[in-house]
C-alpha cells in the first residue's frame, strides 16, 4: 500500500498549525460569507424561506401546511428556524452558512492531511475552491454540512483505532439527519479502506474489482427498478474540477489552473513510487471507484416516494472524486511555480465569485424593492429567464424577497416532499403539484382560476433592466410577462 508523504513542505507554513494561525485561516475562509449584502447561494434562498413558512404553520397562521417528521435533509433547515427569532434573518443565514463551511472546509483539511500528509501549499487553496464551489452555490447546504461531518468522520478514521472508529460513530448520525448520501459514500470509502488494511498486497486487484461490481450492480438495480437519467457528459465530472464552473466560462481559467498542478502533482508521484506502487495505494483506488461511480451512477433518480426526482447527482459525486483526487496528490511537495499557480487562480476564482454575486445582490435588490410594494399576505409567482451561466442565481429570489411579507407560491420544498413541509391541495400558500413547479420555472405555467388572487414578478424595460409586477388573470403565461408589457412597478 502507497504511503503518505511526511509533510512536504512543513517547515515554510508551520505558523497554520499554531491555533491563531488556525483562526486566521477560518477567518479568511468565512470572507465570502462576509463580503455583500446577501449570500447567493442558489436554495438558500429557499431554505431560510421556509424555516420562515415553518415557525409560521408552528403558530397556526397559515392553513393547508404542515410539518412532517423527517430523519434526514433537516439539519441545516433545523439551524435556520432555530436562528431565525433569535438573531433575525440575515444573521440566521449567515451563521448557518459559515457553520456549514467551517465544518465542511476543516474537514476536508483534516481528511486530506490523513491521506495524503500536511501539504498546506496545496491543500488550503483546493480546499477553499471547493467549499465555495458548484455544490455551495446551487445552495445544497444540508449535503455540504453533510459531506463535512463525514469528512472529519473518514479523517479520524484513517489514522485511528477500532475502538476510536466506533467512538465516532455518531459523527454519522449527525451527517445522516443533514444528508443520507455522504454518509453512505463514507461508510462505503472507510470499509474500503478497513478491508484494503488487512488484506495481502495480492488481494487489493480483487478488493478493487469487487468495488467497481458494486459500482456497476448498484447502477443496473436503480436503471432497473427507478426512471434515472444518464449522460455520457459525466465523464467531465471525473477529476472534480468541474466544482470550479460555477457561473459561466471565465471560469476554464480557474480549472485549467488547478487540473495543470494537480494532475501534474500526479504524474510526478506515478514517476516516483512507481505506478504499481500508486496502483496498490488504497486511496489512488478510491479516486479511482469515486470517478468510475461519477461515470456510471445516474445523474437523476425520480424515487417514487418523492414529487421531485433526486437530481445533481454526478455533481455531487464529483465533489467526493474532487477531494479523494487531493488526498493523493497531497502526498507530493509543490514546487514554487506551482504555489504561484495555485494562489493565483485561487484569488482568481474568489474575483469572479464576487463580481458575479454582486450582479446578483444588484438584481435581487431590483426584486425586493418590487415585491416590498405589494400586499402583505399576497401569493406571488416570479420569473426570470435562466442564463447561460451553470448556476441560475435567482431561480429562487422571490422566496427570500417574501420573507415576512407574503408569500412565494412557487416555492419548490413543500410539493417535493422531500423536506419537512408538505401541502394540502387549494392550500392557498404554495402549489401543492410538482408538475406545475417544474412549468412554473420554465416560465410555461398558465395561470388558472384556482390561483387567483395572484402577482407577477418579472424583468421589465426595454433590455429587461428593471423589474416589474401586476395582478395576473387567469390565461397569463409567467414566462411571458415581460415580453408582453413592460406596466407595473419598476424601482
Amino acid at each position: 500500500m502507497m504511503k503518505s508523504a511526511e509533510d512536504p513542505n512543513q517547515h515554510t507554513v508551520a505558523a497554520w498549525q499554531r491555533p491563531a494561525g488556525i483562526a486566521l485561516l477560518s477567518i479568511l475562509l468565512l470572507v465570502p460569507c462576509c463580503w455583500q449584502s446577501r449570500i447567493q447561494a442558489g436554495d438558500l434562498s429557499s431554505h431560510v424561506y421556509n424555516a420562515w413558512l415553518a415557525s409560521l404553520i408552528a403558530q397556526g397562521k397559515v392553513q393547508g401546511l404542515w410539518i412532517v417528521q423527517r430523519s434526514n435533509n433537516v439539519l441545516f433547515d433545523l439551524e435556520l428556524e432555530w436562528l431565525l427569532p433569535r438573531v433575525g434573518v440575515d444573521a440566521a443565514q449567515r451563521i448557518a452558512v459559515s457553520v456549514s463551511v467551517l465544518i465542511f472546509a476543516w474537514g476536508a483539511i483534516a481528511f486530506l492531511f490523513s491521506v495524503g500528509g500536511r501539504n498546506w501549499w496545496l491543500v488550503v487553496p483546493s480546499v477553499a475552491i471547493l467549499a465555495y464551489g458548484f455544490t455551495y452555490h446551487m445552495g445544497f447546504f444540508n449535503f455540504h454540512l453533510s459531506l463535512g461531518l463525514c469528512l472529519w468522520y473518514l479523517a479520524i478514521f484513517w489514522r485511528a483505532s477500532w475502538r476510536l472508529r466506533f467512538l465516532i460513530t455518531p459523527l454519522l448520525v449527525l451527517a445522516w439527519l443533514a444528508h443520507p448520501f455522504p454518509v453512505i459514500w463514507a461508510l462505503g470509502t472507510a470499509a474500503y479502506f478497513a478491508i484494503a488494511q488487512s488484506v495481502r498486497p495480492q488481494l487489493q486487484l480483487a478488493l478493487f474489482a469487487l468495488g467497481l461490481l458494486t459500482i456497476i450492480f448498484t447502477r443496473y438495480f436503480l436503471e432497473r427498478r427507478y426512471r434515472c437519467s444518464w449522460s455520457v457528459a459525466q465523464l467531465y465530472s471525473i477529476t472534480g474540477a468541474n466544482q470550479i464552473l460555477v457561473f459561466d466560462r471565465k471560469y476554464l481559467f480557474v480549472l485549467g489552473g488547478f487540473l495543470l498542478v494537480w494532475l501534474t502533482l500526479l504524474g510526478n508521484l506515478a514517476r516516483k513510487s512507481g505506478v504499481g506502487t500508486l496502483l496498490g495505494g488504497a486511496a489512488f483506488q478510491l479516486w479511482l471507484l469515486n470517478t468510475a461511480a461519477v461515470l456510471l451512477i445516474p445523474s437523476r433518480i425520480a424515487f417514487p416516494n418523492y414529487g421531485l426526482p433526486f437530481s445533481y447527482i454526478n455533481d455531487r459525486m464529483s465533489l467526493l472524486a474532487g477531494i479523494m483526487l487531493g488526498g493523493v496528490v497531497a502526498a507530493m511537495p509543490v514546487r514554487v511555480h506551482e504555489k504561484v499557480i495555485l494562489i493565483a487562480t485561487a484569488v482568481t476564482f474568489f474575483c469572479f465569485i464576487l463580481a458575479d454575486t454582486k450582479q446578483l445582490n444588484r438584481q435581487e435588490d431590483r426584486v425586493s424593492a418590487v415585491v416590498g410594494q405589494l400586499p402583505a399576505g399576497a401569493r406571488v409567482l416570479g420569473f426570470f429567464a435562466p442564463p447561460s451561466a451553470r448556476v441560475n442565481g435567482l431561480l429562487h429570489v422571490i422566496d427570500r424577497a417574501c420573507i415576512g411579507h407574503c408569500f412565494s407560491y412557487a416555492d419548490y420544498e413543500p410539493p417535493s416532499r422531500q423536506f419537512r413541509i408538505r401541502a394540502g391541495k387549494g392550500n392557498g400558500v404554495v402549489f401543492d403539484d410538482y408538475a406545475d413547479i417544474a412549468s412554473a420555472e420554465l416560465g410555461k405555467y398558465v395561470v388558472q382560476p384556482r390561483d387567483l388572487p395572484l402577482y407577477g414578478v418579472y424583468p421589465c424595460g426595454l433590455r429587461l433592466e428593471y423589474v416589474c409586477s401586476r395582478p395576473l388573470q387567469v390565461g397569463d403565461v409567467n414566462g411571458e410577462l415581460g415580453a408582453k408589457s413592460t406596466a407595473g412597478h419598476a424601482p
